[in-house]
């Protein structure tokens, strides 16, 4: 029995999870379906709200929802996270004019701060602008890839720099209904479609000093860091955990598989021990913000973890795993599974920083 979802929920994602994975066709329901399960609010304030609890549930609950849909689990990323940076800001005015749509799906959110990880590591520079004229201040910019943007409505957050440096980088809530913010049409992707992934525009939107979310991006990236990597690392944990689980059917059911046990058994404890890994840090209070390597570690492992599990998976499913309509998700599976390693911060990103350091 499931500790976070209903059991309805799960029979529609099982039955969709591949139209969801292949198509838009359920993106906007998905959405609202995970914000009618209440997911959002776990972990954010009562009197905000929320569902109170702690942040370590709101990471459980995107690792069960992956092992589903990874698609379902990359939009949970996407909004939680938004929520997250909102509740991390010491500037309330935005989560007092969006927490409340958001955390029941008025509002989708998106975490558009790609571009500002690739900026902080040294790999590419900001693309939205600031441009200062008549006093006022305007974005100008394109962003390529957001997650969990529906056409209905949403909140995104990203980085963006003076054109002139006058000031340090800063970081923005962005409302779709501010004059100029264009959506794209989603982008066609491998796996994943059903995500809401679009381009956004920015042309000449004038900056509403409300939305400012920090004055200092550099040092509110470190702080949100974990939070952002740890409900990532959980879309991983869930793939990884389902795919296991088929290892172990196969395991038990199924002849000629013995010899697969002891690589089964490798994998189950290194996803053991990364989840023990993560939890750990975390009640750590500021560990992973003092120590930004072991998150890193974390999150180049799991990468590995998964795709040694859907080999594993491939083997135990013998021919019918290649099959189409043999009633097995393992292709499914194995497309999720080949995004991990290139979604921001991809694994090769955080490969370059550490071998840097």
């Amino acid at each position: 029995m499931s500790q976070f979802f209903s059991a309805e929920f799960l029979a529609w994602l099982n039955q969709h999870a591949t139209e969801i994975d292949q198509s838009n066709q359920y993106a906007d329901e998905l959405f609202q379906r995970i914000a009618n399960e209440g997911v959002f609010k776990i972990g954010v304030p009562e009197n905000l709200g929320g569902a109170g609890g702690d942040f370590e549930q709101a990471i459980a609950a995107v690792r069960e929802i992956s092992t589903y849909s990874l698609t379902a689990g990359f939009i949970s990323w996407g909004h939680r996270t938004l929520i997250q940076n909102l509740l991390s800001s010491e500037n309330h005015a935005p989560r007092e004019r969006w927490l409340a749509d958001l955390l029941v799906g008025h509002l989708s959110g998106g975490t558009g701060l790609s571009n500002a990880v690739k900026f902080l590591s040294g790999i590419e520079e900001l693309q939205v602008k600031i441009i200062e004229k008549d006093g006022k201040r305007y974005l100008q910019g394109r962003l390529p890839w957001i997650t969990n943007l529906t056409a209905k409505g949403f909140v995104t957050i990203i980085a963006a720099e003076y054109e002139n440096g006058s000031h340090a980088p800063i970081i923005v809530a962005l409302p779709s209904n501010a004059q100029g913010v264009v959506r794209a049409k989603e982008l066609s992707l491998v796996a994943l479609q059903g995500s809401n992934t679009v381009a956004v525009e920015l042309n000449h939107v004038e900056l509403d000093p409300d939305w400012i979310i920090a004055n200092n991006a550099e040092e509110y990236l470190s702080d949100v860091r974990p939070t952002f990597l740890g409900l990532q690392c959980a879309m991983a944990f869930g793939l990884a955990a389902r795919s296991l689980a088929e290892v172990k059917k196969a395991l038990d059911y199924v002849e000629n598989r013995s010899v697969l046990k002891p690589e089964y058994d490798v994998q189950v404890q290194k996803l053991a021990d990364l989840e023990q890994r993560l939890a750990q840090g975390l009640a750590q209070g500021n560990y992973f913000i003092e120590n930004p390597k072991a998150l890193f570690n974390i999150r180049i492992e799991i990468v590995d973890v998964v795709a040694q599990s859907l080999l594993l998976e491939l083997q135990a499913s013998g021919g019918r795993g290649y099959l189409q309509n043999a009633g097995s998700d393992f292709i499914r599976r194995w497309r999720e599974g080949a995004f991990l390693p290139v979604v921001t911060p991809s694994a090769l990103q955080l490969k370059t920083i550490l071998q840097a350091a």
